[in-house]
């Protein structure tokens, strides 16, 4: 399996008559196989901190034991495909330590999250399931319990060194570039990630990253001002659009779904 380049594992791929697969994303356990008139899916979720790469296997037979979905057709679809899309949701991340930018300072964090994988026959095309790649906690994200949304929450370390980064084969990364254009040092101790208005794209390497975000912050919180790229970042070659954002809102709405975390935060880090 994947023998073209494992890397790319988001490729459509062929299973024959009878062959069953294990395929490991992460903490993400996938087992398929392929019979007459019918697929079986079964899915496992691990302990995320042991498994961070990929790993596929044809098996000899179907494990025993394990519980299966059966999809049942006339002639079925010769191949699959495991597409990643970016969560439903925001992703509130904490940092592990306060992070400060001084006023006038610029800087790029890249803050990873991740993926659910869409599981699918092709040929003709159908989706089996969609499963997250990684259990987060949910987390309500606002002012106060009225106003806000539904999130879920994870952890960061808010590296802003590529190089840094570690390779985590069921996770996106999100460059976030925040100027803070006001007077006053900001601290950042959370980021609230707006995941479902981003695009996700798959590089050479196997890397999953989306649209870069630029958050531009000022003395007064109301004139911050949020945009989204809708393209990678320079220096990132044979990019691939894997997946459109799931949502789509007004620009206005997007700013306060996201800065006014940064705008508590920078009053509480106040020097």
């Amino acid at each position: 399996m994947f023998a073209e380049n494992k890397a790319l594992w988001w490729q459509p791929q062929t299973l024959l008559n009878e062959q069953s697969c294990k395929i490991q994303l992460g903490p993400l356990l996938i087992f398929l196989q392929r019979k007459a008139g019918e697929w079986r899916l079964s899915t496992e979720l691990l302990a995320q901190a042991e498994h961070q790469e990929l790993e596929a296997e044809l098996l000899p037979q179907w494990p025993q034991h394990r519980l299966a979905s059966r999809f049942v057709f006339e002639n079925e679809p010769l191949q699959f495909c495991l597409k990643p899309v970016l969560a439903d949701r925001p992703v509130v991340v904490k940092t592990h330590q306060p992070v400060y930018i001084p006023s006038g300072e610029q800087v790029t964090f890249y803050i990873s999250s991740p993926v659910s994988i869409r599981i699918e026959l092709q040929q003709p095309d159908l989706m089996l399931q969609e499963v997250q790649s990684q259990r987060l906690s949910d987390t309500w994200f606002g002012p106060n319990t009225q106003v806000g949304e539904l999130c879920y929450a994870d952890k960061t370390q808010a590296r802003h060194s590529k190089e840094e980064l570690p390779r985590r084969v069921h996770k996106a990364v999100t460059p976030v570039t925040v100027k803070n254009n006001s007077s006053r040092m900001m601290s950042i101790e959370k980021l609230s990630l707006p995941i479902p208005y981003l695009s996700l794209y798959g590089l050479t390497d196997g890397s999953l990253w989306t649209d870069q975000v630029l958050l531009d912050h000022q003395d007064d919180a109301e004139l911050s001002r949020l945009q989204i790229s809708k393209k990678m970042p320079a220096g990132f070659d044979g990019a691939e659009r894997l997946a459109k954002p799931r949502l789509h809102m007004e620009k206005h709405g997007l700013f306060r779904a996201f800065s006014d975390l940064f705008t508590h935060a920078a009053n509480r880090g106040a020097l």
